[in-house]
């Protein structure tokens, strides 16, 4: 009867997962020191859902396309973890020595004077976070830091800053 049926034995699954969540919650609502972890089977609840695959091809298509898409993620992270390893590296060869002034985009959070402070900024920059004002304070005739002056550099800068701005924030749009 009852139990020979594939999708009934997966109906009873979700009902007796479903009660032993209903106990374990009303334990723990009881007993604030108990070590029962019951995130696995609120998992039974969302289950649920998996018996409509069953009934609608185009229900079953989208989930399939889902899945797939999955698949491309991390390396679609990969070729963003590269493009802003690769940015903060010419970032901190380029702009690296703009003084870091407070009333300045480039201030003590915002610059390129090390690698992680680098990520951040490109960070900053790839949300859309005032990256305007940031590319406008990397133009030439900027203050240099005191710690990397050298006798020839008398400002700091340059107009490589547009197309370094441009260029990363169009590719992160289009990742």
């Amino acid at each position: 009867g009852y139990f020979s049926d594939p999708w009934n034995v997966f109906d009873f699954l979700i009902v007796i997962g479903s009660i032993i969540d209903v106990i374990l919650s009303e334990i723990n609502n009881s007993d604030e020191n108990s070590r029962i972890s019951i995130t696995f089977f609120r998992l039974f609840r969302v289950m649920r859902l998996v018996k409509l695959l069953s009934r609608g091809e185009g229900i079953r298509t989208l989930l399939w396309t889902f899945i797939k898409s999955f698949q491309a993620l991390p390396y679609v992270a990969l070729l963003i973890v590269m493009l802003f390893f690769i940015y903060a590296v010419i970032g901190m060869q380029v702009f690296g020595k703009i003084a870091i002034n407070d009333a300045n985009p480039i201030n003590r959070n915002n610059n390129f004077q090390t690698f992680p402070q680098a990520v951040l900024l490109l960070f900053r920059c790839a949300t859309g976070e005032d990256w305007q004002e940031i590319m406008l304070a990397c133009l030439p005739r900027k203050p240099c830091d005191r710690e990397s002056l050298h006798e020839e550099d008398l400002s700091c800068g340059t107009n490589f800053a547009y197309y370094y701005f441009v260029s990363f924030y169009m590719l992160c749009a289009f990742l």
